[in-house]
């Protein structure tokens, strides 16, 4: 086993973690009488999000890990699982509206995208020596602006828009950045 499988253990579990409970707690978002289309999209982006940075996560097969290194990547999972738990909470059962859920947990679920958001780009420079004029350094931007803008603003119609333009990120990121395994690698 090399040191890049062995640590892609940590990734995977931390991953699974999240995407398990945002599948766990889909079921319960989508129940017609408590659904919040806003929160739906927000769960599905963050599906795709965590799908998408284990897929990349190949990208790092090369680098020469140490500990600090290790620490930086584990970071991005770490944030995207603290997110997940702001949207799908323990038991989603509880939650009465998804709406009033989404706007009390607003400012820590769009924290947790504004700090993957740095620390992915922290993480791509440091250990991918990736370029600032590289496709993804754009997705991060986005990810960083709107999610500034979802902590700043409580406006209803401001997170219909962030819903939308998300959905657009995922689906452009999907096709131009990774779309090959190891597609960030240098």
């Amino acid at each position: 086993m090399t040191l890049f499988e062995y640590l892609a253990i940590a990734f995977s579990l931390v991953l699974s973690s999240a995407a398990m409970r945002l599948i766990r707690g889909f079921s319960h978002a989508l129940d017609r009488d408590r659904r919040y289309w806003v929160h739906v999209v927000f769960v599905l982006n963050q599906l795709a999000v965590t799908l998408a940075v284990f897929w990349v996560f190949w990208s790092m097969r090369d680098v020469v890990w140490t500990f600090p290194r290790f620490v930086l990547a584990l970071a991005g999972p770490g944030l995207i699982y603290a997110g997940t738990c702001a949207l799908v909470p323990e038991d989603p059962a509880t939650v009465s509206s998804w709406r009033d859920h989404y706007f009390s947990i607003r400012v820590g679920y769009f924290s947790c995208i504004l700090g993957w958001a740095v620390v992915v780009a922290l993480g791509a420079s440091a250990l991918l020596n990736m370029p600032w004029s590289h496709p993804a350094r754009g997705l991060q931007g986005f990810a960083f602006v709107a999610a500034a803008a979802g902590i700043l603003s409580e406006r209803e119609r401001v997170h219909v828009v962030l819903a939308a333009l998300f959905l657009a990120a995922i689906a452009i990121g999907a096709i131009t950045v990774i779309s090959q395994p190891g597609a960030l690698a240098p």
